[in-house]
């Protein structure tokens, strides 16, 4: 024990060590910076950071139910088990969709309990253009929209789109399956909760049935130069004249014209603003596509990065760095990014500066967590009213850690959606 002890901090020393090392190699002086922008440099850091549209619109969420009707939250450690999935249903042959009709509140609840089948969820509703883009397919009625793919492991006929607000189904007939290779990736090592689909104020939800031990982890953060967001946001590797003006806790840079980024300095955020936007309405999926593009135009690393949210009234989205299958909720005060595409022509783009590198060792030990009900009863307890509680999901803290400012700690806990708007359940009870 106390060998560990030792080892423990050394190691965490020696990690940040080589982090700060390579750093020091990679990152360019900013002052020398801005006298010799090179646009070899800036396609460079897109490859490197930019991940498809079909890996950021992924599901998030894996709920498997058995035989008997079991059901349990999947997730796999050792690689992502939402991208395995959909690397086995790509290879299967779909052919049209049509809307199954007259659908009831409880039939609907048998699509989301259904015996042998896999439910993969999104955390806010996508169309079948989206599904055709993850999935490699080319499914009839683009616009239609769904939250959850229901695939059923006995009958290879269908796979069933639902659409929690309005509970309508969505039949897509398939022409050849491969179900064994689901069951394959099922029969791996995987990390599972037990879980029952249930209704929480108009809305399905997965309840954790028992209390649970979720990991903790600790990461090497990087932290970006303001140059290389002003190069990508502001000049975007034209000759542009950008002035800057420092505040006591923020720093303004401006293109002189229509364009505004804003670092907030001890909140490790940004604040883009483009006043020269196109004031043309968009669509549902040109939010989707448009927003991808302007995350990618940000420069964000987005290996770990999943949509996660769309709010039609203030046309924004948003974006969430995941960890071992569960969100980060306060990477910035928005997650990883949130993109308002407002059709007064407006853009903002909220974002994080800090990203997450590598794991590194920590002697935190699994938290364990109550289960979905009992957090209800805790905050009901506390006052809070059951009906303003939009939904629950387990995710991660992020939180500097104590050892040393290169380094975060994630720590696991429940996030309930109250009034609009995520909060972290213990500092609601507080």
């Amino acid at each position: 024990m106390k060998i560990t002890k030792v080892l423990l901090p050394l190691g965490l020393a020696v990690a940040v060590a080589v982090s700060i090392t390579f750093s020091a190699l990679i990152w360019t002086n900013p002052a020398q910076y801005e006298h010799n922008r090179q646009r070899s440099s800036n396609t460079q850091t897109t490859d490197i950071s930019t991940r498809p549209q079909r890996d950021v619109f992924l599901p998030t969420q894996v709920v498997y139910s058995n035989a008997s009707g079991k059901q349990e939250l999947l997730n796999n450690r050792k690689v992502n088990l939402t991208t395995e999935l959909r690397d086995a249903l790509k290879k299967w042959d779909f052919g049209r969709v049509t809307q199954v009709d007259g659908v009831s509140h409880t039939e609907y609840m048998r699509y989301l309990t259904q015996k042998s089948s896999l439910l993969l969820s999104y955390a806010s509703p996508v169309n079948i253009r989206v599904f055709n883009t993850v999935f490699g397919s080319q499914l009839n009625r683009h616009s239609t929209k769904f939250s959850r793919i229901m695939v059923s492991l006995t009958d290879p006929d269908y796979l069933y789109l639902l659409d929690d607000k309005q509970q309508s189904v969505y039949r897509v007939k398939i022409r050849h399956a491969g179900v064994k290779a689901l069951r394959k990736i099922l029969k791996e090592n995987l990390f599972r909760i037990d879980v029952k689909m249930d209704w929480l104020n108009g809305n399905a939800l997965a309840y954790v049935t028992n209390r649970v031990a979720v990991p903790s982890y600790s990461y090497l953060v990087n932290h970006q130069s303001t140059d290389n967001f002003t190069t990508r946001l502001l000049n975007k590797g034209e000759s542009t004249n950008v002035t800057a003006k420092k505040n006591k806790d923020s720093t303004v840079y401006s293109d002189g014209a229509s364009r505004q980024l804003t670092f907030y300095n001890k909140a490790g955020m940004a604040l883009f603003e483009d006043y020269g936007a196109s004031q043309v309405a968009l669509s549902f999926n040109q939010h989707l596509s448009t927003g991808y593009k302007a995350v990618k135009s940000i420069g964000l690393p987005m290996e770990n990065l999943r949509y996660y949210g769309y709010n039609e009234s203030n046309q924004t989205l948003t974006y969430r760095s995941f960890v071992e299958g569960f969100p980060i909720f306060n990477q910035s005060n928005y997650g990883t990014a949130r993109i308002q595409l407002s059709s007064q022509g407006v853009r903002r783009y909220n974002f994080s500066v800090y990203s997450l590198q590598v794991p590194v060792p920590n002697d935190k030990h699994a938290v364990k967590l109550p289960g979905t009900q009992a957090v209800i009863d805790q905050l009901s307890a506390a006052g809070y009213s059951k009906k303003k509680i939009g939904s629950l999901q387990l995710g991660y803290q992020w939180a500097t850690s104590s050892a040393s400012d290169k380094v975060v700690d994630l720590t696991p806990t429940w996030y309930v959606y109250y009034k609009g708007s995520w909060k972290n359940y213990e500092q609601l009870l507080k």
